[in-house]
């Protein structure tokens, strides 16, 4: 005799059965229904164009709740004007945008040229079959732009913009961070130890003086490069200062999120 438990696996999407898939224009209203599954929670602005993936059949849910009529939305896609000032993009277009002074005709060759996918979620029962990947090909596909660009703060370990066909740009770091990271190299810390900013400040103060003190230096030296206004850490409360400094380096250093770019008249990134 299935239990329950076996119906609901069974249920589950099975190999081949994104190939009936169907693509449509959607709203705000589909993304709606996939939002909370996104890490950020913030309603996309400015949004342009949205896509829809469909499958005919119900969730596990709906199907638990009668609702067999409905179709189930497995993937959406969100489009939206480019924000006026991205340092990445700069980047990677030569300053094509930030060199027109005129800030009203920047933003209009801008929302003439650009859109940005602004957001991509895949309902968590699709996920690990390629929906992410042919959304954004069904976007690259009938782009009506210049340029399509996107930022993934997960575009390190989830890199499915490049499957799909556009190029990732990784700027160089900015000289106080690049300082920064070869003081800590000098002194056996990696970018990685910055993830545990508590045992990375432990291994400092283990540190002989002189050293502990010209790590303590640079961190200050780097805050008052990223931030403009100078900071020296208390002889009181160095230890969560010091940390403190760590954790905003851990930020800027291994949180930056990945830039990618669609050069859609040539069809190539």
């Amino acid at each position: 005799m299935v239990t329950p438990l076996q119906q609901r696996f069974l249920a589950l999407p099975a190999p081949g059965i994104e190939e009936e898939l169907v693509l449509r224009p959607g709203s705000l209203r589909d993304y709606a229904l996939l939002s909370s599954h996104h890490y950020k929670s913030a309603r996309p602005a400015t949004v342009t164009r949205v896509l829809v993936l469909e499958h005919k059949q119900p969730t596990v849910c709906g199907r638990f709740l009668g609702r067999c009529g409905e179709a189930c939305v497995v993937g959406v896609l969100v489009e939206s004007l480019p924000s006026l000032s991205c340092r990445l993009r700069d980047w990677a277009l030569h300053d094509r945008y930030a060199g027109l002074r005129d800030l009203s005709q920047r933003a209009t060759l801008l929302n003439r040229e650009v859109r940005c996918v602004s957001r991509v979620v895949v309902h968590p029962q699709w996920r690990g079959l390629g929906v992410a990947v042919r959304l954004v090909k069904a976007a690259l596909a009938s782009a009506t732009t210049v340029f399509t660009e996107a930022l993934a703060a997960m575009g390190h370990v989830n890199p499915f913009f490049e499957r799909a066909g556009m190029a990732a740009h990784h700027r160089p770091p900015h000289a106080s961070d690049a300082r920064l990271i070869g003081a800590l190299a000098l002194v056996g810390l990696s970018g990685v130890d910055l993830a545990l900013p508590r045992a990375a400040w432990a291994r400092v103060e283990g540190l002989p003086c002189g050293k502990r003190e010209w790590v303590v230096v640079e961190l200050e030296r780097w805050w008052g490069r990223t931030h403009r206004e100078r900071r020296t850490l208390s002889r009181e409360r160095r230890g969560e200062e010091g940390m403190e400094l760590l954790r905003e380096a851990r930020g800027r250093l291994l949180c930056e999120p990945v830039y990618y770019l669609r050069d859609n008249r040539e069809g190539v990134s």
